[in-house]
């Protein structure tokens, strides 16, 4: 499988829908109970096709630290794009942002909001915003309002994996915590 398809229903993302949970806590920082819970800043600078990498190498760094990392999960919020009409997939109810879910392999995730709408990443780098392998060992969140960090809750080993494979990008926060790092504005 190179692509990204629906999910066969919503059941796999039930596990994000905690009703302790609001939902701006949830598309920021991912459901609650993991070990540790991570910032990870975005690169200063883009590649020279326009993407910033840092997403693409936090996502490649934690299928490592699953046992499923042929099979994982995408949540996208189906308002993310003005460009057409949202792809036909199960819904996950989140306040605000209902998200539709997709399913693919770890390393095709990042590229799930262009695949699913248009069938190819080329040229788009649009976020995925929920993330996680079957296996539930980590979630990765980026809200689509994202744009100098995101929250990866996981175990302590993929925390410090991350930190490892992105010197100087990642900084540990209690779950609930997305204060931004401040970024100097030239």
């Amino acid at each position: 499988m190179t692509e990204v398809r629906p999910a066969a229903d919503a059941e796999s993302g039930r596990f994000l829908l905690q009703p302790t949970v609001g939902w701006w806590v949830l598309i920021r920082c991912g459901p609650p109970g993991f070990d540790v819970y991570v910032r990870v800043a975005f690169a200063d600078t883009v590649d020279p096709v326009g993407e910033d990498p840092t997403l693409r190498q936090a996502l490649a760094t934690l299928a490592h630290h699953t046992s499923t990392p042929d099979t994982g999960y995408a949540a996208i919020w189906e308002g993310w794009t003005s460009g057409g009409p949202a792809p036909r997939a199960p819904r996950l109810p989140i306040p605000h942002r209902e998200m539709l879910l997709f399913t693919g392999p770890l390393n095709v995730l990042r590229d799930a909001p262009a695949l699913a709408w248009w069938g190819s990443a080329e040229g788009c780098y649009a976020e995925p915003h929920l993330v996680w392998p079957e296996d539930q060992s980590w979630c990765l969140a980026c809200d689509v309002d994202e744009e100098i960090e995101f929250t990866v809750g996981c175990s302590l080993e993929a925390a410090q994996a991350l930190a490892t494979a992105m010197p100087g990008a990642v900084r540990r926060v209690r779950y609930g915590e997305w204060e931004q790092l401040d970024r100097q504005v030239p």
